[in-house]
């Protein structure tokens, strides 16, 4: 929650870099992928439409804010979603949207 008694400068912060991580429509794609499981880099670059060099630096940028996590298998790169309850995030925004769409936001 964002006005919890006690959040810290730090906390404060660190909450401001993972919200601008997960500002980004490629991000957010993937993301929105890697909510129906596991998949693999190549997998998300066959879907998404981008560059493999774009995908890795998205890639790395939310393994980095602790959004995803991956592990080798054989040569593949394996990707999944750290902590599922990300997903409410999204949930909760999609409702506002839509809400601030119907007018009665």
């Amino acid at each position: 929650m964002i006005n919890k008694p006690g959040m810290t400068k730090i906390q404060r912060e660190h909450t401001a870099r993972v919200l601008q991580a997960l500002a980004h429509p490629l991000r957010l794609h993937i993301l929105q992928e890697l909510s129906a499981g596991e998949e693999s880099a190549t997998g998300l670059l066959a879907r998404l439409g981008c560059g493999q060099s774009m995908l890795s630096q998205q890639l790395k940028l939310l393994e980095y804010q602790g959004l995803i996590e991956s592990r080798k298998n054989g040569t593949s790169k394996i990707c999944r979603i750290r902590n599922p309850k990300i997903l409410d995030l999204f949930a909760c925004l999609q409702d506002h949207l839509e809400r601030m769409a119907k007018g009665s936001g």
